[in-house]
């Protein structure tokens, strides 16, 4: 099953949504991102949350038009957006796109990255999209392959310590087992040299960042 996770930050106007939820088996809004879907155009199946940044005339609008709702107190240990992805990961998603993640509060959108490191992912495929840029984490012993084409920077960023036998393959400055330590910035912009590169790793929590290089 295929997840569409919209969150309540400031994405990037200029990215078009409606690639992303054309096929999707489920849509929902982690509680003021079901605004910004309504803004869009879209209409969650689920809005999940506690609804505190929802406003009432677009939570009218949703259920005119059969969006379900799931409230939680106020007072939560989780974020709206990892009671989303909780709940998709529970009804057996196999790969989610978390839109609308990045902007606005500084902490939120550092919270909303970490999310992807929680337990209940690890065996799915969860990306953050905004606009064109695309962010996914690797864990001990995955691998991943982005798509792109000649020219597309990848950042390789540890996350949590130090990641080990970290390998590539279609990037120009190659790794092969290396170590890419926590708090360091070796792995940032590295260069797409194919329409596709390889990372896998062998230990650690690798976050993996991929856009166009910038014009000009």
């Amino acid at each position: 099953m295929r997840a569409i996770i919209i969150a309540s930050g400031q994405p990037n106007q200029a990215g078009d949504w409606r690639r992303w939820v054309r096929d999707a088996d489920l849509i929902v809004g982690a509680d003021g991102g079901a605004a910004q879907a309504l803004a869009r155009g879209l209409i969650p199946h689920w809005v999940i949350g506690d609804m505190d940044s929802l406003p009432g005339g677009d939570r009218v609008r949703l259920a005119a038009h059969g969006c379900r709702f799931v409230e939680h107190p106020r007072a939560k240990d989780e974020t709206d957006l990892e009671l989303a992805l909780t709940y998709a990961a529970e009804r057996g998603a196999h790969e989610i796109i978390i839109l609308g993640a990045l902007g606005g509060r500084l902490d939120h959108t550092l919270s909303n990255v970490l999310l992807l490191a929680l337990p209940a992912l690890a065996r799915t495929t969860v990306r953050i999209v905004d606009g064109d840029q695309e962010a996914l984490l690797v864990r001990t012993g995955q691998a991943a392959t982005i798509a792109g084409k000649p020219g597309d920077l990848v950042s390789l960023l540890p996350l949590g310590g130090d990641v080990r036998g970290v390998t590539t393959a279609g990037l120009a400055w190659a790794l092969q087992g290396d170590t890419l330590r926590f708090g360091f910035s070796r792995g940032v912009s590295n260069e797409m040299t194919a329409a596709a590169a390889r990372i896998e790793i062998e230990a650690g929590y690798l976050l993996v960042v991929h856009g166009p290089a910038p014009e000009g």
